[in-house]
């Protein structure tokens, strides 16, 4: 997949990678945010960037959207302003702008998932009446959430009751709005992942944030096999995260451009 990367001169340079993970690593303070602010406004419909300042709460009661209107929230901070820069406050805060957009993701994978078994059901009553076998279910994106928190928080279940989200563990069931913040971490980054169109390319500002080094490698790993249409460009200080992706392409950010591990 191609993506950017500005050379020496600050000149706008493509890379090409079989891999499906960059990693750019930096000190505070080494631009490495606005670096990934740079990629992103390089193409703004292709590139999907979620920033390090991300709010965690949201309403118990998700509020129901189709998927194409909470796709646009996501997307770009509005239903009907169809610019990212509506997103970021025109340019204003690129790196600091604090996003609430879990609501919106939420309800855009609930969409997508009835989506997914209102389709099957076509297909099923298309089945009866020409007398045929009817389709075997469907794996939808909540299944799928499900695969990812399993194998982040194997000894906890994470169910969708009435488009509210329940955690339990050892048979006490608690609702989302009680997840801990790695919980909640996880609940989001993997929502937003298995929602966006196919064919990204995904920025990930601190993927460490608020997740324990042992969460936070799984949880990337099964994203990556489970994306393999988009392309993950990860901003992090942590330098263990970066050599446990052993397959990633790795870079240095130095004051607004990269160089290779």
């Amino acid at each position: 997949m191609i993506y950017w990367l500005p050379n020496e001169s600050g000149k706008k340079e493509e890379k090409n990678t079989e891999n499906n993970s960059v990693i750019i690593i930096g000190a505070n303070g080494s631009g490495k945010s606005k670096l990934g602010a740079w990629i992103e406004q390089q193409d703004l419909e292709k590139v999907h960037r979620i920033g390090a300042q991300r709010k965690l709460n949201f309403d118990e009661n998700i509020q129901l959207k189709n998927y194409e209107e909470a796709e646009k929230l996501v997307f770009y901070g509005s239903s009907t302003q169809l610019d990212k820069g509506y997103r970021w406050e025109w340019g204003k805060k690129l790196t600091t702008k604090l996003i609430d957009d879990f609501e919106y993701v939420l309800a855009a994978l609930i969409a997508l998932k009835n989506n997914q078994n209102d389709e099957f059901v076509e297909k099923c009553k298309e089945a009866e009446k020409g007398g045929k076998e009817n389709p075997k279910s469907p794996i939808t994106v909540v299944d799928n959430l499900k695969k990812v928190w399993n194998e982040v928080f194997p000894h906890r279940e994470i169910t969708l009751k009435d488009s509210k989200f329940y955690t339990k563990l050892k048979n006490i069931e608690y609702s989302s709005t009680e997840m801990s913040d790695g919980e909640r971490s996880v609940l989001y980054l993997a929502s937003q992942v298995l929602t966006v169109p196919e064919n990204k390319i995904l920025i990930i500002d601190e993927p460490e944030l608020h997740l324990h080094r042992s969460i936070m490698n799984r949880l990337w790993k099964i994203l990556e096999e489970m994306r393999k249409d988009c392309l993950f460009i990860y901003i992090t200080h942590d330098t263990e995260f970066a050599s446990l992706h052993s397959n990633s392409i790795k870079m240095m950010a130095k004051t607004g451009n990269c160089k290779k591990l």
